[in-house]
Parts: structure tokens; C-alpha cells; sequence
């Protein structure tokens, strides 16, 4: 059985609201003055509650910081195969609407000054209009770009992961996993691969995930968006609640333009690439296929021709996992855990549908 994955548990830390009211002070009778009297303070009587500042937030003057940083600070060099990154910025650990996964390193949270911003402002956009959930950031790169473990791309600053937002059984937001999810937009957050008892239902939040995605298309950025690679049943779920719900034409044509499925599925995570900008090219930024004819246009009017990429064979390699790896070091699997890869194998090969775009 090919195409295993082993499906990493977020742990998602839930907070109570320490505030709780106090019980109220019990009523004392107190006898009425013989002669009108100056309104004295009882002694009995609870304080006032002094309202309590909230604890000042140690990440937002970096996240400000980052906001007003001029695109010019990174330079993207190459192309997203085998380039590298200069004048990195780091994406928070943590902002309105997003949090970064340190799966396995925060070493991996490097992109360019566009891309970073461009993350930060599209989880925001979701976080003021629909509360409530939160973007997980997987893998953008490192500091200086260049090879990153199990990955073939992410070398060049313009590529990051990031998780679907999900809802619970009941319909409300839950901590992003990487569960790969079913034509229905279903799946299962299998927390020990070995034991059922624990595994958790979910489903693709289509509103947050739409908006998260038109966010990134109607940015306007120096280096927007070149691809999100998605399975195809998702991007056909997603193009479907942006029609239903009156999505602007122009984002929903540029959505179905900027989506494939590669040769690995990505059910249960977007890939996303951005253009070069147009400061970075004339520095040797490539852009990998496609160019769009839109994108050419925009260039035009910057005075910048793009510059298609050359692969380069020689290119250092990143470590991988083989698909026999990846199983043993799955360990035991329950039988639904098993069904579950086994009937992945329907939509784990890359479609043709003949579009335009995708190859």
C-alpha cells in the first residue's frame, strides 16, 4: 500500500477564562437615621472590582514590526526547487487568527517579507470576519532557504503548508490536524494510530478555508499567489461554497486557475506557492510554471519580464521518508485506520482533467 502517511497529533491546549464574579456580599440591615445624614460609605460593603489590565501581548511589537517591513528587506534567489533565501523574516510563533506547528523544528518558519505578510494578514481577515477558528502554519523554510528535510520545494522563501480549518461533530471550530480528508470532506483525527476509542470525527470548515484562500487572492502584494496545490475533490468543495455564496467572479476564476493536484494528494494540507516580485527577479528569482497571461500583464507594467526557471539536476537534496519508513514507523494500526488509507488509494493519483493550468 502506497501514499501512508503518518498523521502527526496537534496537540490543541484549551484555555478557561480565569475570571470568575465573585459572590456577592450579604445584605446588612442598617437602621434608618433619625436626621438626614451625608451619605456615608458602608464598611460592609465589597470593594469595587479594579478592572485588570490585560497581560500585554510579548509577540506584538514583532508582529507590528513585521507588518511594516518593506518587501525589499528579503530576496528570493532561484527557483522553488533549488534556490535559497536572503534577508529572511522569521513568521510569529503566534498572531490574531493563526499559530505556526513546529512539527518538528522552528527553524522552518523562514519566507520573504511578502509571503510572511501576506499569511499574517489573509489568517487576520478570517479572524475578524468569522471568529472563532485558527489558520495552522506548518513548514515555510529556513533562514538562508536552500534544502529542508521531506520536502522537494520550500527552498526559495515563497512556499508554506498550511492546515485546513476544521469543524467537530458539532459543527464548531477545533484545533487544525493533518487528517487527510474524504470526498464527503470527512475524516478522522487518529490520536493513537493503535487504539479507536480516542480517534475524533471532523470535517473541512468551507467558510473559514474559502475566505482564508480568497484572502490570499485579493491581496495586493508584490508576490502573490502562483499555486495552491489541493486533492481535487476539496478544490471542487471549495469552488462549490464560493458560487453558493456569492464569492467575487474574479477570485473564484483566479482560485480555479491557481489549483492542482500533484503527485502527492494534499488532502490534508494546502500547498502554497508565490510569485517572485518584481524587485526580486532582476536579483535571479525564477518562477516555476505557470506564468499566467494576468501575471505577465502586472509585470509589463513594473518593467520586469519574469524569468522561467531552470531546474538544476546537481541540486543538493533534503532527507526524505520512503513510504516503507513512514509505515514502520506508524507502528500498529487499528482496522479503521487501515480502511481509511485503503480507500485514500481512490484519490491519491493526480486526475487529468484537462484544464489549462495543470500538468
Amino acid at each position: 500500500m502506497r501514499a501512508w502517511v503518518l498523521l502527526v497529533v496537534l496537540a490543541g491546549c484549551g484555555s478557561r477564562d480565569p475570571g470568575a464574579t465573585a459572590p456577592e456580599a450579604d445584605a446588612v440591615e442598617v437602621p434608618e437615621p433619625m436626621e438626614p445624614t451625608a451619605e456615608e460609605p458602608s464598611e460592609t460593603a465589597a470593594p469595587a472590582p479594579v478592572p485588570l489590565d490585560p497581560a500585554p501581548d510579548p509577540l506584538q511589537a514583532e508582529r507590528e514590526a513585521l507588518l511594516a517591513m518593506d518587501g525589499s528587506r528579503s530576496t528570493s534567489h532561484g527557483g522553488p526547487n533549488d534556490g535559497s533565501l536572503e534577508g529572511a523574516v522569521a513568521l510569529p510563533l503566534r498572531g490574531p487568527g493563526f499559530r505556526f506547528n513546529p512539527r518538528r523544528s522552528t527553524d522552518a518558519r523562514f519566507g520573504t517579507v511578502e509571503m510572511v505578510q501576506a499569511l499574517m494578514a489573509a489568517a487576520a481577515r478570517v479572524h475578524e470576519e468569522l471568529p472563532g477558528g485558527e489558520l495552522t502554519i506548518n513548514d515555510l523554510g529556513y533562514a538562508s532557504g536552500g534544502p529542508i528535510p521531506h520536502h522537494g520545494s520550500h527552498r526559495a522563501g515563497r512556499d508554506v503548508d498550511t492546515l485546513f480549518y476544521l469543524l467537530g461533530a458539532d459543527g464548531e471550530p477545533l484545533p487544525s490536524v493533518g487528517a487527510p480528508l474524504d470526498p464527503a470532506g470527512e475524516g478522522t483525527d487518529y490520536r493513537d494510530l493503535a487504539v479507536p476509542a480516542d480517534d475524533v470525527p471532523l470535517r473541512i470548515d468551507l467558510p473559514r478555508t474559502w475566505l482564508f484562500v480568497q484572502a490570499l487572492i485579493e491581496q495586493e502584494s508584490a508576490s502573490p499567489v502562483q499555486r495552491i496545490f489541493v486533492v481535487e475533490h476539496l478544490r471542487t468543495m471549495l469552488l462549490d461554497h464560493a458560487r453558493q455564496h456569492g464569492a467575487p467572479a474574479l477570485v473564484i476564476e483566479r482560485f480555479a486557475d491557481l489549483t492542482c493536484q500533484p503527485s502527492y494528494p494534499h488532502d490534508d494540507h494546502f500547498h502554497i506557492r508565490f510569485f517572485c516580485s518584481a524587485e526580486d527577479i532582476p536579483d535571479g528569482c525564477e518562477d516555476s510554471a505557470p506564468i499566467y497571461p494576468w501575471r505577465r500583464a502586472d509585470l509589463r507594467e513594473e518593467g520586469v519580464r519574469p524569468v522561467p526557471h531552470r531546474p538544476r539536476p546537481d541540486r543538493p537534496m533534503a532527507p526524505t521518508t520512503t513510504d516503507e519508513e513512514a509505515r514502520a514507523a506508524a507502528g500498529e494500526l487499528h482496522p479503521s485506520v487501515t480502511a481509511f488509507l485503503e480507500r485514500r488509494e481512490a484519490w491519491s493519483d493526480a486526475p487529468h482533467p484537462g484544464r489549462r493550468w495543470c500538468r
